[in-house]
């Protein structure tokens, strides 16, 4: 399943909606111009992961993360290292 195709399945009662990784990409990715010192990356890092906390597309987000394993970033309330962790041992189809 392509991160596109979860993607067409974002609706809450019929409406469309988008993660909230989407409102703010900076917040779950890093900072593009700078390189962020540990405490930054550690807060900015809780702070994403309140937002995935409520996100509507959560579920699909967690799916897309466990097949592709990203290895940077925020997603699904996760790390990279998180994902790591949860990925080991599980094998997940796409």
């Amino acid at each position: 399943m392509s991160l596109t195709d979860i993607e067409a399945t974002w609706h809450v009662d019929g409406d469309a909606v988008a993660p909230e990784c989407a409102y703010d990409p900076e917040l779950h990715t890093g900072p593009r111009d700078r390189i962020e010192t540990a405490e930054e990356r550690a807060a900015r890092e809780a702070v994403a992961r309140e937002v995935c906390e409520d996100c509507p597309a959560r579920l699909f987000c967690t799916t897309y993360t466990l097949a592709v394993r990203p290895t940077s970033g925020v997603w699904a309330g996760m790390t990279a290292a998180d994902i790591a962790g949860e990925s080991a041992g599980l094998r997940v189809v796409a």
